[in-house]
């Protein structure tokens, strides 16, 4: 009795003949077999408070932080 594992092109042409509703099961599934660790895990939520800084950030921080880019970067160069 002999066992064929199917190639990694065998399965690529059985795939391309799914419905896409199938291929994007089958996505979910193979993602799912990489993290699998992540899934186990409840999310973590954010402590309120736990980053709370000297000061607020005001309107000037923000227009500093804005990017202005010069008609060379806009141009790509």
């Amino acid at each position: 009795m002999t066992t064929d594992t199917p190639t990694l092109e065998q399965i690529i042409v059985q795939a391309q003949q799914l419905s896409p509703d199938d291929r994007l099961r089958l996505i979910q599934r193979l993602a799912e077999t990489l993290l699998p660790i992540a899934q186990a895990r409840p999310p973590q939520r954010l402590q309120y408070g736990k980053y709370k800084g000297g000061r607020m950030s005001t309107e000037e921080d923000f227009l500093i932080a804005e990017w202005h880019p010069t008609e060379e970067e806009m141009n790509g160069f």
